[in-house]
């Protein structure tokens, strides 16, 4: 080989180093899924900032109706909603999101976050309420108040269906004033402030709206188990057993069940099981919260461009990669680097394609085809390892709900049907011997083609494609299901957030995570329907809204 082709092949041997830092293989998953069943079952039977009851004890039906708003405040934005539930699974939702200001996320004093958010709602009901629309109502001290849904997507100790306390703040954020408060109290005192008829009369989360959400549209009386969200954060929400929340000491109906809102994020904030990388060190002391949401941190889009960020720097200093980047570059900034920049990589193109985006996104002069190469071999690491991450926990979550135990049906081995995009696919993920053998030709041909490529042997040639399996739910759509398996088989998981929804390999990765944990298998992973419930907390809190009337209505 020449001596360009050898110093090409040291580059990658370089990346691939790094790359191998975040492999994550089966047994390690299987012990990551084994350490939080414990964590689940401890924060169940006992007070902690995890497992944390949500005083929902039912899921949506698609019966519900009315009409109610919502407040959804998430990692980066806010949005405000009017949701109209038409009771046959649909729903209709007029809705405006804005970006919330830094300037508020991290602050002394909670007033402006909650003077921003009613002054927004009240820009709302100027535009979509006041102006003639009717949405279900309620009275307090003698008012005629419009009911609101809150959903709050951070760490909070649920004392009822509408009040709380702020344990922690994540995600970037920071109000120390805020700790210890009822967020619901903190809204409704800034929409007192400004006189608006609204009542604050739910708080929710973001995983377990989607629930919700996702239960509500699903059609399948009580098929769905779960929730996750893999957006700026991550969390899951989840149906347990009440007689299993012993941290509530109540007794009732033994099948009476209550939604859990898991807060995983924090699960392994000892790093017992957890990976860990020089990257990940880094990263977690020179965040705003050093210590804790370990697997948040290892998971979710706010951090995943950091990782990323950080592993280029070390190609850089290395001599890995030849290109230049001066002080003003994304790579000079921490956070500087978006997790779409993943998604990009991920999704393959031309060489030269290739190159200008790299270019442009780390606005970076001289990139080479083997510069890219190198830093999508890392970047596809770390999306792999998050995604393998979210299989061990969703993993978890299924075997502690014991759903995997309910009666099974002989599986019958024909192809799965799902939606890919537009399209329908077709393929079996148990047992079809040559479906196994055609994917493990492709990917050692892939494999192969990049090694060549980058000895600058046909870089890219060809568009890399990758599918993304997702089954796409709406408001005014029911979801497609799996032909060769009964409603009863099905266990039904809503999805939201960018990872899953943009990342085209992050779903495939996940359940192959899934079927590495032997109480799941190809055949439990068969059962487990994944479906994206976009946007779907803004929903869950307006049917949080409606049943907290309902009840009300059933007491008087």
């Amino acid at each position: 080989m020449s001596k360009i082709a050898n110093e090409l092949a040291r580059s990658l041997a370089e990346a691939q180093r790094i790359a191998r830092e975040f492999d994550l293989d089966a047994d390690h998953v299987c012990r990551i899924t084994r350490h939080f069943v414990r964590k689940m079952k401890e924060g169940l039977a006992s007070r902690r900032s995890y497992q944390l009851p949500t005083y929902v004890t039912s899921v949506a039906t698609g019966a519900e109706k009315g009409r109610f708003l919502a407040v959804d405040l998430g990692g980066s934005n806010c949005r405000i909603c009017l949701v109209d539930l038409h009771g046959d699974c649909t729903f209709t939702v007029a809705q405006s999101k804005h970006r919330v200001p830094a300037a508020v996320m991290v602050n002394a004093s909670y007033k402006p976050l909650f003077a921003f958010i009613a002054a927004k709602i009240a820009d709302f009901l100027e535009a979509h309420v006041l102006s003639g629309e009717h949405i279900d109502q309620g009275r307090q001290d003698g008012r005629q108040r419009y009911r609101l849904g809150f959903t709050f997507s951070f760490t909070c100790d649920q004392t009822s269906l509408a009040q709380g306390t702020l344990i922690h703040w994540d995600k970037g954020w920071d109000i120390p004033e805020a700790v210890g408060r009822d967020p619901c109290a903190m809204l409704q005192e800034a929409i007192d402030d400004l006189g608006l008829p609204v009542l604050v009369s739910v708080l929710a989360n973001d995983s377990t709206g989607t629930l919700l959400m996702r239960s509500y549209t699903s059609g399948t009386k009580g098929s769905t188990l779960a929730a996750v969200i893999f957006g700026t954060g991550t969390n899951a929400a989840y149906v347990e057993k009440l007689s299993n929340v012993r941290r509530l000491d109540v007794k009732g109906d033994p099948d009476a069940i209550m939604l859990i809102n898991t807060e995983w994020g924090c699960f392994d904030d000892e790093m017992k099981v957890l990976p860990r990388t020089p990257c990940d060190d880094h990263l977690d002391a020179s965040s705003t919260t050093p210590g804790s949401q370990m697997l948040e941190k290892r998971v979710s889009g706010l951090y995943l461009g950091e990782l990323l960020r950080l592993a280029i720097l070390r190609l850089l200093r290395s001599g890995t990669l030849h290109m230049q980047v001066d002080d003003g570059s994304p790579l000079s900034k921490q956070w500087g680097i978006d997790s779409s920049f993943l998604s990009q990589l991920a999704n393959g193109d031309t060489a030269e394609n290739a190159v200008n985006t790299v270019s442009s996104a780390l606005s970076a002069t001289g990139v080479t085809p083997n510069d890219v190469a190198c830093i999508r071999l890392v970047s596809v690491a770390i999306a792999r390892r998050a995604a393998r991450l979210a299989g061990a926990s969703i993993a978890a979550i299924v075997i502690q709900s014991g759903r995997l135990d309910t009666t099974r049906r002989r599986a019958r081995r024909q192809p799965s049907k799902v939606l890919a995009s537009d399209k329908e696919l077709s393929y079996n993920d148990i047992g079809n011997k040559r479906a196994l053998f055609q994917r493990f030709c492709s990917r050692v041909s892939r494999l192969l083609r990049n090694i060549l490529s980058s000895v600058g042997l046909g870089f890219f040639t060809e568009p890399v494609t990758s599918r993304r399996v997702m089954v796409r739910v709406s408001g005014d759509a029911k979801p497609e299901t799996s032909h060769d398996l009964d409603d009863d088989e099905v266990i039904d998981i809503g999805a939201d957030g960018s990872l899953i929804e943009f990342y085209p390999t992050f779903e495939v990765d996940m359940r192959a995570a899934l079927r590495d944990v032997p109480e799941i298998g190809p055949e439990g992973e068969r059962r487990i329907r994944i479906g994206l419930a976009k946007d779907g907390s803004g929903i869950g809190a307006a049917l949080m809204a409606q049943a907290a009337l309902r009840s009300e209505s059933q007491t008087n």
